[in-house]
């Protein structure tokens, strides 16, 4: 595992892709991750012009000149900690926003994920929502979630609202619930512009039958609000096979839960009525 000279960024990169591998996350070349930059992040990283500007698919002016870590296209996160430099790049945007070229990794020759439109395009809400404190943006294959998106006829308030009653944690974490986007196409446009609408709301989207993004100020930030809903839907599908939610906590427990912590469920969320999510039919 190449960790010793690396920067920090890398190792923090290489710590969470093999935390999401270890998880049955990413599958293959499933799943890839961003980290927009900050020039104290890259201090001994050897940066140079690798290739010629490249379009990318955007126009996004907030993101003029930035820096972006970025998984490699059809390369496999549980291979970064053995070759970072192959698996991870550096990119960087033009003065428009528009094309990016390779400062650094791909090696020997390589370009960031097929999803390089859905993530630049969530930076730019992120970067605008945060005021510049939110830097990452995962999407990863979290098998729980992707199983109950084939389970119900999922809205966002019915997805955030059931999740916060499977793990009462949930609601702390993120309060503001988690988008759900009906399947389109990945790779296209159409499911970019509808993930960084959702990150204008919210921290967390939900691909039906694919997979989750979200965003964070850190790897760690990004990477926890996956784990607690993953884990919410793997206790959910627990209980329904089981038998069913039986005593699942009513929606004035989750917000005394709510207020405990000083937080607010999304209104359009937490009235949401669950009751016939929680029936099992055989």
């Amino acid at each position: 595992m190449k960790t010793t000279n690396d920067p920090i960024f890398i190792k923090e990169a290489i710590k969470t892709s093999s935390d999401m591998w270890f998880l049955g996350w990413c599958e293959a070349n499933g799943g890839n991750i961003s980290q927009r930059l900050e020039p104290d992040k890259m201090a001994g990283l050897p940066l140079a012009v690798k290739s010629d500007w490249t379009p990318a698919r955007v126009s996004l002016p907030n993101l003029a000149g930035e820096k972006f870590m970025f998984s490699g296209t059809t390369r496999f996160l549980r291979n970064i900690s053995i070759a970072p430099e192959k698996n991870l790049g550096v990119i960087e945007m033009d003065s428009k926003g528009e094309n990016y070229r390779v400062l650094w990794g791909f090696e020997p020759e390589g370009r960031p994920t097929s999803e390089l439109p859905a993530h630049l395009k969530s930076h730019s809400v992120a970067k605008d929502v945060s005021e510049g404190a939110d830097h990452v943006v995962i999407h990863t294959h979290t098998p729980n979630l992707i199983a109950l998106t084939y389970l119900h006829e999922l809205t966002t308030p019915l997805l955030s609202k059931l999740l916060w009653q499977s793990h009462v944690e949930c609601v702390v974490g993120f309060p503001q619930g988690i988008e759900f986007i009906p399947w389109m196409m990945a790779g296209g446009d159409e499911i970019a512009d509808a993930t960084a609408a959702a990150f204008r709301k919210r921290s967390m989207a939900m691909w039906q039958h694919h997979g989750v993004f979200a965003r964070g100020r850190n790897l760690d930030a990004a990477f926890g609000l996956i784990h607690m809903a993953d884990k919410a839907a793997g206790i959910y599908l627990k209980a329904m096979a089981a038998g069913g939610m039986r005593c699942a906590p009513s929606t004035d427990v989750v917000c005394r839960i709510a207020a405990n912590f000083h937080v607010t469920p999304a209104p359009d969320c937490i009235d949401a009525d669950t009751s016939a999510l929680m029936i099992r039919r055989d």
